[in-house]
């Protein structure tokens, strides 16, 4: 499987401000996992308002990282939660919860090299 993340919109964002950029990904990765956590979490409780709101609050991080696919579940997600039912995003939130462990793991290479 090849990369997942493109960093090229936060390179332009910050001007290529290497300890800027490995700043906003500590940070990412502080936060990432309970954010991703409540997306399931919601899913579990059949908590539409909750997912739509987890999906919604996690696609500015998807579009700084230059993730697509993450970016377009989390599209579906949201739209899908204001149908009521969260239950029909379980597969979605189950990729996503997948493709954030593989941006996590390919972030903190970034951050190691």
């Amino acid at each position: 499987m090849g990369s997942s993340v493109d960093l090229s919109y936060l390179e332009r964002l910050f001007k290529g401000d290497r300890t800027r950029i490995h700043a906003w990904i500590r940070i990412y990765l502080e936060e990432a996992p309970a954010q991703f956590q409540r997306l399931t979490d919601a899913v579990a409780r059949n908590d539409a308002e909750a997912l739509a709101h987890g999906a919604h609050e996690l696609r500015p991080q998807a579009h700084y990282l230059g993730t697509p696919r993450m970016l377009e579940l989390l599209v579906a997600v949201s739209e899908m939660a204001r149908t009521g039912d969260a239950s029909t995003c379980r597969a979605d939130v189950a990729e996503l919860v997948a493709l954030g462990e593989g941006v996590d793991a390919e972030l903190r290479e970034v951050l190691a090299a």
